[in-house]
């Protein structure tokens, strides 16, 4: 451990992406996605019939427990250390949880996002609110964005154990896997956003550990807009495999960390209505969630020596 993660005026922020609560905290979480622009009424109906659908998200209650679990783990080597939780959308937000930490004495934060993958889509709006929440603390505090943990052992270690325990459920020798991630427009990959090619790392360094033959990368959630996002989408994949004789289909979707919308809905309810629709046999592997592994990860970055880089 650090000099400066063992002083009594440093805390861990941990970062989520957030969720709303039910559907009255829609419109404004929505907004709050938007940039501040008003969604209309079609789509908070259409958003409201999704939630409705998967039962409510159970993301903000998965961003508890794994704080609870990480602040549990750290104590052991940061005797009395304080866990924040603060998300991009949503409450507690990150402009008013960096406060929050200055207002309780705390003159450094060590923060740890709750995704590994540090894209320039993904973190941005991460340091955004960081730095927003430096600007309106009622007293001087840093932080330290401590980015990218996808080759973590812990993380490829959950998805190797929970990829061979999927496949261990079939006798079927030619089931193949499909590890899948969040598409994103294809501007940003022309902005140089690395996600692309940090996403094929961690997926090579999956389909490695779990000794993968039968097994290929997608997208999934493309938006529903009128420019190109990145391909291949898992639908194409899906039915090309099935094409080649392939029906037992099992998806991994390791680009997310915890079960939401884009896993719930997306996967669940819509590419398995795709599935069933073309006579494919589909199959999730469970998301890590507040894995054991998840907070081992998050604890390794913490723990790590500063970046250098406070915000």
């Amino acid at each position: 451990m650090t000099e400066r993660t063992s002083r009594d005026d440093t805390a861990v922020l941990m970062m989520g992406y957030g969720s709303p609560n039910g559907a009255d905290d829609l419109p404004a979480y929505l907004e709050d996605v938007l940039h501040g622009r008003r969604p209309s009424a079609d789509m908070v109906a259409e958003y409201v019939r999704r939630y409705d659908l998967i039962g409510g998200s159970p993301q903000n209650r998965i961003l508890a427990s794994v704080r609870n679990k990480l602040e549990r783990r750290l104590s052991r080597d940061w005797p009395g250390v304080r866990v924040f939780l603060g998300v991009k959308h949503g409450h507690p937000a990150l402009r008013d949880v960096v406060p929050d930490a200055a207002r309780a004495g705390f003159r450094h934060l060590v923060a740890v996002p709750l995704s590994p993958y540090a894209s320039t889509w993904i973190s941005e709006p991460y340091q955004d609110g960081v730095a927003e929440g430096i600007r309106n603390a009622p007293s001087p505090i840093d932080a330290d964005v401590r980015l990218g943990w996808h080759l973590d052992p812990n993380w490829i270690g959950y998805w190797n154990h929970a990829i061979r325990a999927e496949l261990a459920r079939t006798p079927d020798s030619k089931t193949v896997v499909f590890l899948s991630a969040h598409s994103l427009p294809q501007r940003m990959r022309d902005r140089g956003d690395p996600y692309p090619e940090i996403l094929h790392e961690t997926s090579d360094a999956i389909a490695r550990e779990a000794a993968l033959e039968r097994w290929s990368f997608t997208f999934q959630s493309a938006g529903n807009t009128t420019e190109p996002w990145l391909g291949p989408d898992i639908t194409e994949v899906m039915t090309d495999w099935q094409r080649r004789g392939t029906a037992n289909q099992l998806i991994a979707s390791f680009g997310f960390v915890f079960d939401h919308l884009e896993v719930l809905y997306d996967l669940d309810v819509v590419i398995r209505e795709f599935a069933v629709k073309h006579g494919i046999e589909y199959r999730r592997v469970p998301m890590p969630n507040d894995a054991d592994e998840v907070v081992e990860a998050l604890a390794r970055r913490a723990l790590a020596p500063s970046s250098g880089s406070p915000k």
